[in-house]
């Protein structure tokens, strides 16, 4: 049996489809997945997109929402959706029977702007990253707006070049992404290993910018002292304060092709010296002119402090306070 799980309609049944065309979202993935959105949802403006029975965008009514469009243009979902709306106010919704695409177009032109997108497609439609990239075009995701999507955990479909996903929730066979439209940038390097002059350029970044991938890039010209896994658990022991800000990432190949693949338009850079400066700009034109998108140069709070520094003074047993972050000072001592 379907129900809503809480708010003002509590309690009231839904139709549920009699064969498994029309997937509805489980009352466990739904309970956990309200409990990410309620602060969006309340007084919030909701888009419940392949819609279905309705269970997600009726929830969000039931929870607060300001209003919620409907979209389907499946029959069977629309015979359904309409009953299980009947006893909702009809001034909290719309209800749009017909292609997404043109939902969204219509939506769009009326100047729509929504707090929350629930984007639940058939499983194997292949229609998630379409929808995104059309929602994306649209512009109706706010500014700090989320977008919650379902799929099967086995597909692994975390990444968009649209929005960035800070969230994945896992049930057994089923998984969601949260995806919020918030301002990002990317701080690239080798991190061998992962200084306090690394930790204050991200932290800069952050003032900046609402969300920081930190990417381990593969340079061929240098042989590096710790591994992958290390690095980047030397980088999350570095930054605790901001874990649901960052995403920890390895890439074998260059940094304008990591931040095309993700929509990331800035790159953080720290310089050091004057020769530093040199080469950081001649960079940051040649990634600008290719379609790079635009570099963030950060001067160093410590110009002393380097990688390079921080293995010296490990090899020669001298003291790294000030130089890394205290809790990866004993990784550091064993893995040398």
């Amino acid at each position: 049996m379907m129900r809503v799980i809480s708010g003002k309609y509590k309690g009231r049944k839904l139709l549920a489809p009699e064969n498994f065309d029309i997937r509805p979202t489980t009352d466990k993935v739904k309970e956990s997945m309200f409990s990410t959105l309620q602060q969006w949802v309340d007084d919030g403006i909701v888009l419940d997109l392949f819609s279905g029975t309705g269970a997600l965008g009726i929830e969000s009514l039931s929870r607060g929402a300001r209003k919620v469009y409907f979209c389907d243009c499946y029959p069977k979902s629309l015979d359904l959706l309409v009953k299980n709306l009947s006893f909702c106010d009809k001034k909290e919704y719309e209800l749009y029977k017909g292609d997404y695409i043109d939902c969204l177009r219509l939506l769009a032109s009326r100047g729509v702007k929504c707090d929350v997108i629930l984007c639940d497609p058939p499983y194997s439609s292949g229609l998630t990253v379409k929808a995104m990239e059309r929602i994306f075009q649209s512009g109706i995701l706010k500014e700090g707006g989320v977008l919650i999507s379902e799929r099967l955990t086995e597909s692994g479909e975390t990444d968009s070049p649209y929005y960035v996903c800070t969230d994945t929730k896992t049930f057994g066979k089923i998984s969601y992404d949260v995806f919020r439209n918030i301002t990002k940038c990317a701080l690239t390097g080798t991190f061998d290993p992962f200084t306090d002059g690394h930790a204050f350029l991200a932290r800069e970044a952050l003032e900046r910018f609402d969300y920081l991938y930190i990417v381990l890039l593969v340079n061929p010209d240098k042989e590096t002292t710790f591994d992958i896994e290390t690095r980047k658990k030397m980088i999350k022991l570095s930054l605790p304060e901001y874990k649901k800000r960052i995403k920890i990432d390895y890439y074998e190949g260059y940094a304008v092709e990591y931040c095309k693949k993700h929509g990331i338009d800035t790159v953080v850079r720290g310089v050091r010296n004057e020769r530093d400066a040199a080469y950081e700009e001649e960079m940051a034109a040649y990634n600008l002119e290719n379609g790079g998108g635009k570099t963030l140069l950060i001067h160093a709070e410590n110009v002393e402090i380097s990688s390079t520094a921080v293995r010296e003074r490990l090899q020669k047993g001298e003291s790294l306070e000030g130089w890394v972050h205290d809790d990866i000072i004993s990784i550091l001592k064993t893995e040398v």
